[in-house]
């Protein structure tokens, strides 16, 4: 049940908190994010602090997708609704409806099974097979949701199977934003440093796809990657984002609108997910989306740096970013508190956050912006932990508090 309150990231130093909206740092302090808010005002940005610009802007982009997606706002109203709960001491169905709702995104239940540990970076030795699964709830009860699960096979032979999940399109967005501004960054060396740098990111981020312990956060990458045969990372992974953004963002009274596929790469299992969806279920929306984009065989990449939301919603059936922006707005100022309490204010805080970085950013997440957006938002969100400073500051005191709180609401509601 840890897994569900923090998304680590792939070395697993540093991590967002889901239950204090924190993100932490083990081996970082104030001062590096300084050095890159100074490259930041300077449009200068430095390789050499590529470590830690790549630590903080995937955590902050964890942030950025728990306040400024509609997903993310529904879950915020969760969190804050068992909050709000467990400190009045006035019962505990939405604690149990917070950790059902994690568990239902997450499916921690569906134990990732890895029979072999292979790393081989050629995507013609690798295939996969697609099932699907019905979900349970907290209390290992089956629930009415269902999800995907993916055997990787390593030719022919299996590898391991794992759950799509929802932590896939927050990994993805994440490792999009450190792609995209480790790219940029070495794209300003000189040579032969670019060409050095850029061989070194490609052998980076293929081995973050092709590493068996990491296939849970992979996935939806992988399966992007893979069906549309894009041949480099940084445009592999752009296109992921872009589809993760608008699963993240769309409203559930669209899915009955999105253009159903021909089940040409998942036989059929998007299509039946979107009929037995009964909420939001942002995966079933990522696997039409990608299904129906290679069905289209239209190139997206008409210009390697910009990519058209417009012309995905499309392909899909839906209508264009403006129309869609201005629903989703609604949808999220809509969200209320059904407990008030004494986190109340706090809720309102990120709510008000959300509202604005959506304003923003919109259904597309920041695609078509340079990733140091993030730098600027980690600098401004009085949200980062530093735990080699170890201050005293008030995302410290909501870290440690927030997550005390989490140990006794589990222990509240009977599961480790």
């Amino acid at each position: 049940m840890n897994k569900l309150l923090s998304f680590p990231n792939v070395s697993t130093i540093a991590s967002f908190e889901l239950i204090s909206q924190t993100m932490n740092f083990n081996d970082l302090s104030h001062r590096h994010l300084d050095i890159l808010v100074d490259q930041l005002k300077t449009q200068e940005f430095d390789i050499t602090t590529i470590e830690s610009a790549n630590k903080i802007i995937h955590e902050t982009s964890h942030y950025f997708d728990n306040l400024a997606t509609l997903s993310g706002q529904v879950l915020l109203v969760k969190v804050y609704n068992a909050l709000n709960q467990f400190e009045s001491n006035a019962g505990k169905n939405h604690v149990i409806d917070l950790f059902n709702i994690l568990r239902t995104w997450t499916h921690d239940h569906h134990t990732p099974m890895l029979t072999a540990e292979i790393y081989d970076v050629n995507f013609q030795n690798w295939s996969y097979s697609f099932d699907k699964e019905i979900g349970k709830d907290i209390f290992d009860n089956p629930n009415d949701e269902l999800f995907m699960s993916t055997t990787f096979k390593h030719r022919g032979n299996s590898v391991g199977r794992v759950p799509f999940s929802i932590e896939s399109l927050w990994e993805t967005n994440a490792m999009w934003a450190e792609i995209t501004y480790h790219f940029f960054t070495s794209y300003n060396l000189g040579e032969p440093g670019r060409i050095v740098e850029a061989h070194n990111m490609q052998n980076k981020y293929t081995e973050y796809l092709y590493n068996p312990e990491l296939l849970v956060y992979s996935l939806a990458a992988h399966l992007t990657s893979s069906f549309t045969r894009l041949g480099d990372i940084f445009r592999a992974f752009k296109l992921s984002k872009a589809i993760s953004s608008i699963s993240l963002n769309l409203p559930f009274d669209y899915y009955s609108q999105i253009k159903r596929t021909r089940n040409s790469i998942f036989n059929g299992l998007a299509n039946n997910l979107l009929e037995h969806s009964t909420a939001l279920n942002p995966c079933a929306i990522y696997l039409t989306l990608l299904e129906n984009i290679v069905e289209s065989q239209i190139d997206l990449f008409k210009d390697d740096i910009i990519l058209e939301i417009d012309e995905i919603l499309a392909i899909s059936g839906l209508p264009d970013k403006t129309v869609l922006n201005k629903d989703i707005k609604a949808y999220i100022s809509q969200l209320t508190l059904e407990v008030d309490g004494p986190s109340s204010d706090l809720y309102n805080f990120h709510k008000k956050t959300g509202i604005h970085l959506f304003d923003v950013h919109g259904i597309e997440g920041g695609i078509n912006v340079h990733p140091a957006f993030l730098i600027d938002l980690a600098n401004k969100s009085q949200a980062c932990v530093f735990q080699e400073d170890v201050e005293e500051t008030d995302a410290y005191r909501r870290y440690n508090y927030y997550g005390t709180l989490a140990k006794r609401m589990r222990k509240k509601i009977g599961i480790r």
